[in-house]
């Protein structure tokens, strides 16, 4: 969508100088090369560092470091009067918008958001790759078992390994400045930094079936697949679930 952010001050307002002049000294989590192949949880972070430093690095080096699942509205809640909710659906989950930030060449594994909204992302600064795919497609995306991602790395794929990636149809799109993309509830998306930028989420709930199904994903995950990693160990753990999303693959 070209438009979607078209009355937000922030399209003006928001960049990298922006930020860095007003909130230099705001300690930040930031996150190394994604988790796929490391049994570790997506939301274990790497280091902190200053915003300002975050932001110097991102705006003028290639780097793996992300900052993601952060809610800077809760330091900076100014920030909120930059944009609004255009009138388009319905349900908005306007306590808990997200930014997104990251250097070049960084990526977001293959996954899909666990309380299954409906997500607009629109694109501040620098461009992304993503790739789409639609859940009907997730035993071939290679699935962990009770969790919303999956080993396959949708920039470099592994068809020897994972050949029923040859089957799966998806989508793929640039999005740049001012553009937002639509990801709709449960779809897969995988995402590559081509440049240093950052982006703001906003996601809108879905009807009562799938908060039911969004809550049983994440008693999954956050219990239930938790509690398997501590009793087995993270790396036995995983390579048990990589295993398990072969042969349901391999079934097909």
């Amino acid at each position: 969508m070209k438009n979607f952010s078209a009355d937000w001050a922030a399209k003006n307002k928001w960049s990298f100088d922006y930020f860095k002049a007003r909130y230099p000294d705001l300690m930040v989590p930031v996150y190394g090369e994604a988790f796929a192949d490391t049994g570790k949880s997506y939301t274990s972070t790497d280091d902190k560092m200053l915003f300002g430093d975050y932001l110097d690095l991102i705006a003028n080096t290639p780097t793996q470091l992300r900052m993601f699942l952060f809610n800077i509205f809760k330091y900076i809640p100014d920030l909120c009067q930059d944009f609004i909710y255009p009138d388009i659906v319905d349900h908005y989950v306007k306590k808990h918008p997200f930014m997104f930030f990251g250097g070049a060449t960084s990526k977001v594994d293959a996954h899909f958001d666990l309380d299954l909204s409906h997500v607009f992302l629109t694109q501040f600064y620098g461009k992304k790759k993503v790739i789409l795919f639609g859940p009907e497609y997730s035993t071939h995306l290679y699935r962990h078992p009770l969790t919303v991602s999956c080993n396959v790395d949708l920039g470099n794929p592994d068809f020897n390994k994972y050949p029923k990636l040859l089957e799966a149809r998806g989508y793929e799109c640039e999005i740049n400045n001012g553009e937002t993309l639509f990801i709709p509830s449960g779809y897969w998306h995988y995402i590559y930094y081509v440049e240093g930028g950052f982006a703001l989420s906003l996601r809108a709930r879905t009807g009562l079936p799938r908060l039911a199904l969004a809550g049983i994903k994440m008693f999954n995950l956050l219990i239930v697949d938790y509690n398997m990693s501590r009793l087995l160990g993270a790396k036995r753990w995983y390579a048990m679930k990589e295993q398990m999303a072969i042969k349901r693959a391999s079934a097909l």
